[in-house]
């Protein structure tokens, strides 16, 4: 088969990956101020206001000397303030010019992430920090005849169909393969090989690129407890919704956001719930207390304190083994117990996977964490532009890069600054 030469390859497409298909596609910020954003900050404007250009033709090295990293200088030209009010308070604007030749390459639709979270969950802010420059979710909501406030938390039906509007909206779907997986990627003398193989076949591509966008996402290769019983059929990786799993009691093993979620919708569904984690009382509650603007923390924290007789929830404790009658052995500061559960939900997280880049350098790994057992291993970036120091031409997008912010518009606050650097490479700029 004949390789395949692009001159960018995007590997993701989640909210990191996404978006810079469209600002690759051709379709640039430009800033026209904000009555906000001249009040709030009116230094940048002054400094934005002599950019009669494309924003992605910034010096972005001098910015950066200056204090302010490309990533907080979009969210700051986006969302001068937390609640949206008005789309004039967005400072920007896009215009639709030359574009660059790419592909994006994912094995699933885009979305990423998104896809795959629990059915009914809801974001950890309101909808707009989810949103991309160059579409507005109120523009959205508005084109799709929804009545929906951008300012209230999102479910994941809305958000995903926003995603999935993005690349028909922009015109972009002829650079973008779905359900193709990257199975590794190479040096080459044009910069990348990658081979790919189609989701479900064994039919395999083979591509090269100058410049290569890894977008991958911060959970790409599931944590595992490795311990006996855990590929058992009634221990499942994922938590969707209370009907995949009737039985009585359940188990959910985790501690984080994602498992707080499961524990609190299956208790309401009826379901006796055993809530296992290492972590001890107070760093839990510490989240459940800061978290309380968000309806289901509200919600477990009501649970804990009436002491549900269906609600045992069991802090620094281990899952030793697991066997086939779904009988659990927990380990608790040296004391065993035994409990019987109809299913097992393991909610313990992934780590990124930068095992597809082989023959290269190795990369560089900073840990990034926040309170609330958030953690991805970060590549060491140049702070301008967010490529790799230790690859050239290797920028890894979103949370990925070293610097970003685990907050949510940071997901796709690398764009600008990845695709004003290759574009200003290529001389397009």
């Amino acid at each position: 088969m004949a390789t395949e030469h692009r001159t960018v390859i995007i590997v993701g497409g989640g909210p990191a990956g996404l978006p810079l298909t469209v600002v690759l596609g051709g379709w640039h910020p430009y800033y026209r101020g904000s009555d906000l954003f001249q009040e709030r900050y009116p230094q940048l404007d002054t400094f934005l206001q002599t950019a009669d250009h494309s924003l992605l033709g910034l010096d972005f090295p001098s910015i950066v000397q200056t204090g302010i990293q490309p990533a907080d200088l979009f969210r700051l030209i986006h969302h001068p303030g937390m609640k949206f009010r008005s789309p004039d308070q967005i400072a920007y604007e896009f215009r639709k010019g030359e574009a660059i030749d790419y592909l994006l390459i994912t094995q699933e639709k885009v979305g990423g992430l998104w896809n795959n979270v629990p059915r009914n969950l809801l974001t950890l802010s309101p909808g707009q920090w989810m949103e991309f420059g160059f579409y507005p979710l109120y523009q959205h909501f508005q084109e799709q005849g929804l009545n929906i406030d951008v300012n209230d938390l999102i479910i994941k039906h809305n958000l995903v169909n926003y995603y999935h509007t993005v690349p028909k909206r922009f015109e972009q779907l002829d650079h973008i393969h779905t359900g193709e997986r990257v199975e590794e990627i190479r040096p080459h003398e044009k910069g990348f090989h990658l081979t790919t193989c189609d989701v479900g076949t064994e039919t395999t591509h083979p591509y090269t690129c100058k410049y290569l966008i890894y977008a991958v996402g911060q959970r790409s290769i599931p944590r595992r407890l490795d311990v006996p019983g855990e590929d058992l059929p009634f221990v499942s990786r994922r938590y969707d919704h209370f009907d995949d799993y009737p039985g009585e009691h359940v188990l959910v093993v985790g501690g984080g956001r994602s498992a707080d979620w499961a524990v609190t919708e299956l208790h309401d569904a009826g379901r006796h719930v055993y809530y296992v984690m290492r972590q001890p009382f107070a760093n839990h509650w510490r989240l459940i207390s800061d978290s309380h603007h968000l309806p289901y923390y509200q919600r477990i924290a009501e649970i804990i304190e009436s002491k549900s007789t269906r609600f045992d929830i069991l802090y620094e404790t281990h899952v030793k083994k697991m066997e086939e009658n779904g009988r659990v052995t927990l380990t608790s500061k040296n004391r065993e117990q035994t409990i019987c559960v109809n299913h097992v939900i393991l909610e313990i997280g992934a780590w990124s996977d930068y095992s597809l880049l082989q023959g290269f350098p190795d990369l560089q790994l900073v840990e990034k964490h926040d309170p609330y057992r958030f953690q991805v291993h970060q590549v060491s970036t140049h702070p301008h532009n967010y490529e790799s120091r230790a690859i050239s031409n290797l920028y890894p997008g979103g949370y990925l890069a070293e610097g970003i912010g685990l907050i949510v518009y940071a997901m796709h606050g690398t764009t600008y600054a990845i695709a004003g650097d290759i574009l200003q490479k290529e001389g397009l700029l």
